[in-house]
């Protein structure tokens, strides 16, 4: 009979045991706010345990006991060195209560700043702001933070410009809780600044004398990391490697010069590519590509690509040479061979030439020279043209965001033409405008701006191909109206392009959600013969889904010019700028 009694008292207190064990533990804490706040629940044990379900009631009492300490090293960190804890812990069914009011008291301010820089720094512009700017700053309120934040950045900023001997000397942050107030004593030599010694590389598929093109310093120059920063971008962009290691040996410098070693793995020599697309001027476009990364250990590319669409069919080779600055420089050697077919213009054209990019500044420059033969019928009537085009552009973009920039611009300008006197059968010059610019007058709002302007003299507009002529409308023109449907007119009212272009454009974006945005828009333009402009005009709303490679835009466009104001969708996927 005792021992039943006995097992009964044991089961009632392995059950209460466990009820009590699986009770929910909720914490409390008022009186302070903000980054105090998270910093106090950030040290508290009591919280970092509370979802345990093994707790037992002395473990909770332990924590419980630990709170005040955790909470007056929590607001240490913050300059609150007299914090009022009260503490409170209550037991009801099923569940455990803490509660804790803080009164943080008054925060504590830094008396002075003692920043001493010695060394070759101390001169350095770089050390100069940074002392300037300081994290910790004299009548402030004391934030350990803050004082950590500052080591921190004299010891990176020592190692981004080459003072690989910096070291504190003195270091400290000094409490007088008396006087309630705090002093920083940082004392930083830098010592002597090291300079760029000689680059090597590890053996690789291009020549060592192409690979030295890349490096944007000269060996004896002051050290900074972001030319190494800039060395490793420009080599994985070359294409040429997979991977790429910039490495700095300041243990083996000479004469405090590092020398740097460049680890590479080539990426493998055939590059295949294959894409498919939809957009209302082309129709579906399908493309197909292939391309010898390296021809040879001179860096020399060859490749060719096969697009076709509802518009162009077209295969082109090219042949691309590095030069000078290989990073923004090349020769190519280039070649197509298709059909171009708009509701105005059927052409076949076979193109033969050469250019020459080169960088200059922020802009960059591209000197051709074309052979174009193209055989054209238009306006009911056929030709041949046979044009030896030399011809310049000068293109500069800049933007924010590379994807959906909220502030940026692109512009481009371009020279070209022919002479009878040259291997052609026309004499044509022409200028082309074209511009771009966003603008974001609010957080979720942009405003785009669009432009082009072209003239052209020439001397028998009737033999000039329609690739050379000016046309107007279509996803990136006048919307509302097709692909290239705008320009002078014939006497029976067919188009048949233009000498001259005007178009303008402007948008308002209005971002609703994250991806998704809603657009606003007005458009003139058309291509025409002489100065009396007759700008067809569009305008409608739009829906924006911001994609990972560029905005995808679907316009609902009005022809505003043509009787019955006729509608016409258009989808454009693409990047802005």
């Amino acid at each position: 009979m005792f021992q039943r009694i006995l097992f009964g008292f044991l089961l009632l207190f392995l059950g209460i045991g466990s009820a009590w064990s699986q009770a929910r533990l909720e914490v409390e804490v008022q009186g302070v706010e903000g980054k105090a706040l998270e910093n106090v629940m950030a040290y508290l044990s009591i919280v970092h345990h509370q979802e345990d379900p093994q707790l037992t009631e002395e473990q909770i009492h332990r924590l419980h006991d630990k709170v005040v300490d955790e909470v007056q090293t929590a607001l240490e960190v913050y300059g609150y060195y007299r914090p009022q804890i009260q503490a409170d812990l209550q037991q009801y069914p099923g569940q455990w209560l803490a509660r804790y009011w803080i009164d943080p008291g008054p925060r504590m301010s830094v008396e002075e700043v003692n920043l001493n820089l010695t060394g070759e720094g101390r001169d350095d512009p770089a050390f100069q702001a940074l002392q300037e700017d300081f994290p910790v700053k004299k009548k402030n309120p004391l934030n350990h933070a803050d004082y950590e934040q500052g080591k921190a950045a004299l010891q990176q900023l020592a190692a981004e410009r080459g003072y690989f001997q910096a070291e504190f000397t003195q270091q400290k942050l000094q409490v007088n809780l008396e006087a309630y107030v705090a002093t920083v004593v940082l004392h930083f030599s830098t010592g002597p600044r090291y300079r760029f010694g000689p680059v090597t590389f590890s053996e690789t598929v291009v020549r060592p004398q192409l690979l030295a093109r890349y490096v944007p310093f000269e060996e004896g120059e002051l050290y900074e990391s972001s030319d190494l920063i800039e060395l490793h971008t420009a080599l994985v962009d070359s294409n040429y490697f997979a991977e790429v290691e910039v490495e700095p040996q300041p243990q083996q410098a000479v004469d405090k010069k590092v020398p740097i070693e460049v680890r590479l793995q080539a990426v493998k020599r055939h590059r295949y590519s294959a894409g498919v697309g939809f957009g209302t001027d082309t129709g579906p476009r399908i493309n197909l590509g292939w391309e010898n990364r390296y021809v040879n250990r001179r860096g020399h590319r060859f490749g060719f690509a096969l697009r076709a669409s509802g518009i162009r069919q077209a295969f082109d080779t090219s042949y691309v040479i590095p030069i000078r600055d290989p990073r923004t420089d090349q020769l190519a050697i280039a070649s197509s061979f298709g059909r171009e077919s708009t509701r105005t213009s059927d052409s076949r054209i076979a193109q033969l030439g050469v250019r020459r990019v080169t960088a200059r500044g922020d802009w960059r420059e591209t000197l051709s020279l074309n052979y174009r033969w193209e055989d054209f019928e238009i306006d009911g009537e056929s030709g041949t043209a046979k044009l030896l085009i030399p011809g310049v552009i000068w293109f500069r973009s800049q933007a924010d965001d590379p994807i959906y920039p909220r502030r940026g611009h692109r512009i481009s300008l371009e020279l070209r033409g022919a002479a009878q006197e040259l291997l052609s059968n026309n004499t044509f010059s022409q200028f082309t405008l074209r511009g771009k610019m966003v603008r974001s007058p609010g957080s979720r709002s942009r405003v785009l701006v669009r432009g082009a302007l072209g003239m052209s003299l020439v001397s028998d507009f009737s033999e000039l191909p329609p690739s050379v002529r000016y046309f107007a409308g279509g996803d990136q023109s006048v919307r509302g109206y097709a692909f290239n449907t705008l320009g002078a007119k014939d006497d029976e009212d067919r188009v048949v392009g233009g000498r001259n272009l005007f178009v303008g454009s402007l948008e308002y974006e209005y971002r609703l959600l994250d991806k998704w945005a809603v657009a606003t828009f007005y458009d003139a333009g058309n291509a025409f013969n002489d100065f009396s402009l007759d700008l067809q005009q569009g305008a409608g709303v739009g829906i924006r889904w911001i994609s990972p490679v560029g905005p995808i835009r679907v316009d609902l466009a009005w022809a505003l010019s043509k009787p019955g104001t006729p509608f016409r969708l258009h989808v454009y996927l693409g990047p802005d700028l």
